[in-house]
Order: C-alpha cells, then sequence, then structure tokens
C-alpha cells in the first residue's frame, strides 16, 4: 500500500462527485489520511504522528515518560527526605528530611534547613570552646606534670620543660626563657649541679629582692636553685635559695 502523507490539507473540492455520486478522491485521500494519524480505527495515535502512543489513562501524578521509543505513565519516586504528594492534576514535591537544625549551648544554630552552626570562645561567664591562648594558660598551669630534665649547654625552655637542672660545665650556661606574654602563670623551676652561673639570654627576669628585670637566675653554686612564674611581662622568682644558705654535701 502506497504511504499516505498526514500534510495533506482539506480539498477544495465538492465532496460528492457529481459523474459518480461517490466521495471524490480529493476528500477520500484526506479522509484516509485523518483515519492514519489518528491510529488506523484503534484511537490511539502513534508518536510518530505527534499522539502519545498509549490508550491507558492516566491516575493523578501520573506523567508521560520516555521509556525505549515509547511513552508509559509513571508517578515520580519520592527520595531520601523528599515526599511526593499527587492529587488531581497536581504534584506536591516537599522536605521531608531535615526542616531545621537547632543547637544546644554552648552550640549555636541560625536556625532553617541551611543554618550557620557556630560556639563562642569560651570565657568566665559563657560556656565555649578553649582557644589556643586558653590551652597555653591552661597547660601551663600544670606546673610539675613532667620529669626534671638535664641540660649540659645553653639551651631553650620547651612548651612542656618545667624543672630543668644545668649541668653545664666550664662556663655560664645561657638558658632563652618563653615569651612570658604567651605563658602568664607558668612556673620554671631551675637548678645547679654546676659551679657556673645560669642566665637568661633576655632581661626577663625579676629577682626576688627588686622589681628591676635582669638576667641573672642562679648563682655559680651547686645547689643553687630558683623558682619563677610568669607575670604575662617578665619572669618572677618567687622561690630560691638564700645567697648566704650553707648547702651540705
Amino acid at each position: 500500500m502506497a504511504t499516505i502523507s498526514n500534510q495533506i490539507t482539506a480539498p477544495r473540492v465538492d465532496l460528492i462527485d457529481e459523474r459518480t455520486g461517490k466521495i471524490t478522491r480529493e476528500w477520500y485521500m484526506f479522509l484516509y489520511n485523518l483515519y492514519s494519524i489518528t491510529g488506523s480505527g484503534t484511537g490511539i495515535t502513534p508518536i510518530i504522528n505527534g499522539g502519545t502512543g498509549i490508550g491507558t489513562l492516566p491516575t493523578n501524578g501520573q506523567l508521560l515518560i520516555g521509556k525505549a521509543g515509547e511513552y508509559v505513565l509513571n508517578t515520580l519516586t519520592a527520595g531520601a527526605g523528599i515526599s511526593v504528594t499527587n492529587g488531581p492534576g497536581t504534584i506536591s514535591i516537599a522536605n521531608a528530611g531535615v526542616l531545621s537544625v537547632s543547637g544546644t549551648a554552648p552550640v549555636v544554630s541560625s536556625g532553617g534547613q541551611t543554618p550557620d552552626i557556630s560556639m563562642p570562645a569560651a570565657d568566665a561567664a559563657t560556656d565555649g570552646y578553649l582557644t589556643s591562648a586558653d590551652w597555653v594558660t591552661f597547660n601551663s598551669k600544670a606546673a610539675g606534670s613532667t620529669a626534671p630534665v638535664t641540660k649540659t649547654a645553653d639551651f631553650t625552655v620547651a612548651a612542656t620543660d618545667y624543672w630543668l637542672i644545668n649541668n653545664k660545665s666550664g662556663s655560664t650556661c645561657t638558658v632563652t626563657l618563653p615569651a612570658p606574654a604567651t605563658y602568664s602563670g607558668r612556673q620554671l623551676t631551675f637548678k645547679n649541679m654546676q659551679a657556673q652561673l645560669l642566665v637568661s639570654a633576655s632581661s626577663n627576669v625579676v629577682p626576688l629582692d627588686s622589681t628591676t628585670a635582669g638576667t641573672a637566675i642562679l648563682l655559680n653554686v651547686v645547689g643553687n636553685w630558683a623558682t619563677m612564674v610568669s607575670d604575662g611581662t617578665n619572669w618572677v622568682i618567687m622561690q630560691a635559695a638564700s645567697n648566704n644558705n650553707l648547702l651540705l654535701e
């Protein structure tokens, strides 16, 4: 059978042929064309002719979805945290998961589905996180938490040093102390095991009998000792062996 074009326009001739009394050829072709593109009697217009190719009536929320050269009717599938509600001519999609995020102090939430989560720094009146500066201060108050460390040359006090023994022979031992501003409240104790002076590399040591900072820490006497505390500006000697103590061996 010859292919019938679906682009034929309505004929501009009479419907009935006066000579034969039958439908004219032009109107026959036009009506046959309509018959063909609307499914040849099935009532289903093929996809190629602009139809859906299916004869099933959709239920609420069903959509035409392509499937390998054809259409099928199906509804949307709800994913995790998503709800789908089908109604007459409507589809409602909503977030069924997290709708709001709140925080329990000291955690703070701005609320809503995409909140800003934060926590303040702790202070005397507010719970919160410990800042790095607070941690240094806190850690510095744990004096005596490590074993004594013996030094045999000029040295720098480490963050974990609290008890230090000078055993450098032959000359004065010079120690580089931590920055007082960083370690306010930290305690350090020094003891001499050599007849040599122990001095600071900077003028940041306040002696027992003065308020003027200098460099002297220990006398050049075996057994001499001193405990100092940072006041945020200098290292203040708070306890020490007296200058006129008789050290017995």
